[in-house]
């Protein structure tokens, strides 16, 4: 029986054995595809941040981060500048690269080869430079160094550096392209707006210019011979194209006011009926061919508004109602409030705006047509309004009535929750 005990005790070490190395491969391999899961879950988590990142810092911080944390070394990101390469972002936060980094981030970058830290260029660098590229084209270099002695990445770490440094790659690639077209139609806008300018500018200063020359000219020559009432109307020519060329150049200050962001309201409580009464006054001469009706609310409360702005903004509303609309037409003001917005519509019985252009009135120099041809003007005045309104808090959108031909403009401006009592005022 001894002899089978020996064989036995033998056959349950061997099987111990067995189970013991299948034991530890099992677990070895369920440890090994946590660790896989964990890094592919970082990976799309990494890939979800690229894609919400909308500016190129954004991007350059995720990536950093990413790659210190997921493959335990310190990171520096550069991007090109001028002909060399500069540090953009880092993790931990670095910016100061010693003479020899210098030269292998710029090596890898010119050559799209890795240099530095354990490469075959450039070796006594401190970091070791791999390029970020998309295609064959790079985009930058990411820098990685740590404190332990010999290769710094294993073939899985590579590994993973590449599938992190292809996204991060991608990702810049999508910024800057987006930076891209954003300046290249910024610069079709400009052209565009500049040219527009240029025609403006010899049309509507030409026009009155011309009468006033004309006219003035006249006067010279012929005063004695033309009668009381011939000189009159001729100064009254030079009155009023002096007054609308004053206009042309008071919209174009306005428009550079906003279009450079120095429009600073100086807003106070006001009542509103006070400052279309005062609108109505200065826009008398032109509005004078039309009737015009105020519906006021009388229990509108007072709105905190600059007064200068929005008398300009309804003086030109205004205008445009009077250059639109047939003469006896009326051009109705209306005013009221629902506790937490004030509604001002200026209504007129025009023809309308085409549906092609209700999108496109408060653009700069943009001119409606009237029948087959554009109204003088700079096309300006609205979009000046829409600034100025903005500017104040507001909103002014364009409509068409419903009731028959005509076009609304309402402004809607909030009603103030500090508003004083009335016998504070």
């Amino acid at each position: 029986s001894r002899p089978r005990e020996i064989v036995s005790v033998v056959f349950f070490t061997i099987v111990a054995i067995i189970v013991s190395n299948v034991a530890a491969q099992a677990r070895a391999q369920t440890v090994a595809a946590r660790a896989r899961a964990r890094t592919t879950e970082s990976l799309y988590s990494f890939s979800r941040k690229l894609a919400g990142a909308g500016v190129l810092e954004d991007v350059l911080w995720a990536t950093a981060y990413q790659m210190a944390s997921m493959l335990n070394v310190r990171v520096v990101i550069l991007l090109p500048d001028n002909g060399a390469v500069a540090v953009r972002a880092g993790y931990p936060p670095d910016d100061t690269l010693v003479d020899a980094d210098i030269a292998a981030a710029r090596w890898a970058w010119e050559h799209n080869r890795p240099a530095g830290r354990g490469a075959d260029t450039l070796p006594g660098a401190k970091r070791l430079y791999l390029p970020l590229i998309t295609g064959s084209t790079p985009v930058g270099v990411v820098g990685l160094d740590n404190d332990r002695k010999g290769p710094l990445l294993t073939p899985e770490q590579q590994r993973l550096f590449d599938a992190l440094a292809d996204q991060a790659a991608v990702a810049i690639e999508r910024i800057q392209l987006v930076a891209e077209l954003d300046s290249a139609r910024l610069a079709a806008e400009a052209d565009k707006l500049r040219s527009a300018l240029l025609t403006s500018i010899s049309h509507d200063l030409k026009t009155p210019l011309a009468s006033i020359l004309g006219a003035a000219g006249t006067l010279r020559d012929y005063a004695n011979a033309m009668s009381e009432a011939d000189r009159a109307d001729l100064l009254a020519t030079v009155i009023d194209e002096s007054e609308r060329l004053n206009r042309f150049i008071a919209n174009l200050l306005d428009m550079t006011r906003i279009e450079t962001g120095a429009m600073e309201p100086n807003a106070s409580l006001q009542y509103l009926d006070d400052i279309v009464g005062s609108a109505l006054r200065r826009a008398s001469k032109i509005t004078s061919r039309h009737r015009t009706v105020t519906e006021i609310s009388p229990n509108l409360p007072m709105l905190k508004l600059d007064p200068v702005l929005f008398e300009q903004v309804l003086f030109n509303l205004f205008d445009n109602a009077a250059k639109y609309a047939p003469p006896s037409t009326t051009i109705r003001i209306r005013a009221w409030d629902d506790g937490r917005w004030a509604t001002i519509q200026i209504i007129d019985e025009g023809p309308g705006i085409p549906p092609a252009d209700l999108e496109r009135v408060f653009d700069s120099f943009h001119r409606v047509r009237k029948g087959d041809h554009v109204l003088a003007g700079t096309g300006l005045g609205l979009s000046i309004c829409k600034g100025f309104i903005e500017a104040m808090g507001g909103t002014i959108t364009a409509s068409n009535r419903t009731d028959r031909s005509g076009a609304i403009f309402t402004i809607r401006m909030p009603v103030p929750t500090d508003r004083p009592k009335l016998e504070e005022l």
